[in-house]
């Protein structure tokens, strides 16, 4: 969900390509598709493994690993995933998970077993750690003079290109636009949808909410509850994207020296925003990038398809780490004294890569989600740490 994360749009696509949309995809791969970077997972050797010490409990990493399960069993046994600059089997991915499964299951400690049955293989650059959350927002299904910002299912009139369906394609690259007269453009921008409501009054709305700065951020996350007045709550989850490239708001205000280094955390970034309201759809403005949502019925999902576990769903990059694969990770998280004061502790525990995210680009991204209403602990979350992914010897 940092990110615009989150899982794909689950209805197959209806349009049909036309030619000036091929034309634009082959243009685009003559110049777009770069050399694979250098493998950067090596395997550990018995002396140098990790020591496992999970601060979690081992029912919901329980739950994490099943979940991982039931999506790739939806999947082709033989088809294969990203691991580094390699593939590895659908059918691999699962028999690591399963063996895992058994020995956390009827092991009381299970780390030696689990050094014995599993390969650990070693992220060998530093991996930034980042938090998300599912945030809660206040919204009507009709608009008023207090709800008034609109959440948009994803329109009837915005297409994905696929182009590692093509000769030669990147296979992680992907088009959004929109036809108009038998050409391909660019998807409405931000700025476009909510500076200019070209997207107003089409029957796209889904819901309203009473904050421009939580819709935003709603967008970062990906996901989140929205309280009606008469307490009702329901939930809304990615539906697609506009297809504009990510930009950090906190970096734009770091950049016009509006925030410090130091102090660009999401609630740093918020504040700056609810204190300079003239500037706040200007600064917003600066992120292109939009999400549609749609309403779910349980959740939230991460783009592997399956419910997020608190603290055991991890958001990478799927053109590099396999998505639904176990991992490893030792780091440091925030701990919030009554005072306001952030100390950080150090701490280690089993993930699962179930989520990725439109900033969470490159080996050393990772976004951990925190649960619901964290907003706390996700904000704060920026540290570097140790990533390793664990397979079945082959």
């Amino acid at each position: 969900m940092t990110t615009q994360r989150k899982g794909k749009w689950s209805e197959q696509e209806r349009w049909g390509v036309p030619c000036p949309v091929l034309a634009l995809s082959l243009f685009l791969l003559s110049g777009g598709c770069h050399p694979p970077s250098q493998t950067q997972l090596v395997p550990v050797s018995p002396s140098e493994m990790p020591v496992l010490r999970d601060d979690l409990d081992r029912a919901s990493l329980q739950t994490a690993v099943r979940h991982s399960l039931s999506a790739l069993h939806r999947q082709n046994a033989s088809s294969t995933l990203a691991f580094g600059t390699e593939r590895i089997s659908v059918a691999h991915l699962r028999a690591s998970l399963e063996t895992f499964l058994a020995i956390i299951e009827t092991e009381g400690e299970p780390a030696p077993r689990l050094a014995r049955e599993l390969q650990f293989y070693r992220v060998t650059t530093p991996v930034l750690f980042t938090g998300y959350y599912e945030p809660l927002l206040n919204g009507s299904l009709t608009p008023t003079a207090r709800y008034r910002y609109p959440l948009y299912r994803r329109p009837d009139d915005l297409i994905e290109v696929d182009l590692a369906a093509f000769p030669s394609a990147c296979s992680s690259t992907k088009l959004y636009g929109r036809v108009e007269q038998g050409k391909l453009l660019p998807y409405f921008s931000r700025a476009e949808i909510d500076g200019q409501g070209v997207l107003a009054g089409k029957g796209y709305e889904l819901v309203w909410v009473d904050d421009a700065v939580a819709r935003f951020f709603l967008h970062i996350q990906g996901s989140g509850q929205i309280a009606l007045p008469d307490g009702t709550r329901l939930r809304v989850g990615y539906a697609g994207t506009n297809g504009n490239p990510y930009t950090s708001i906190g970096s734009v205000l770091l950049r016009q020296g509006k925030l410090r280094p130091g102090h660009t955390s999401a609630a740093d970034i918020q504040r700056y925003l609810y204190d300079h309201p003239a500037e706040r759809d200007q600064l917003l403005f600066h992120n292109p990038r939009y999400v549609f949502f749609r309403f779910v019925a349980d959740g939230p999902h991460g783009s592997l398809g399956v419910p997020l576990t608190p603290g055991r769903s991890l958001a990478v990059d799927p053109t590099i780490y396999p998505l639904g694969a176990l991992a490893f990770l030792r780091t440091s998280k925030p701990v919030l004294a009554p005072d306001g004061h952030v100390t950080w502790q150090q701490f280690s525990r089993f993930v699962l890569f179930q989520d990725s995210g439109a900033a969470i680009t490159g080996w050393n991204r990772a976004d951990l989600f925190w649960g619901s209403e964290a907003a706390t602990e996700a904000g704060y979350m920026a540290r570097e740490g140790e990533l390793y992914l664990l397979l079945k010897h082959r």
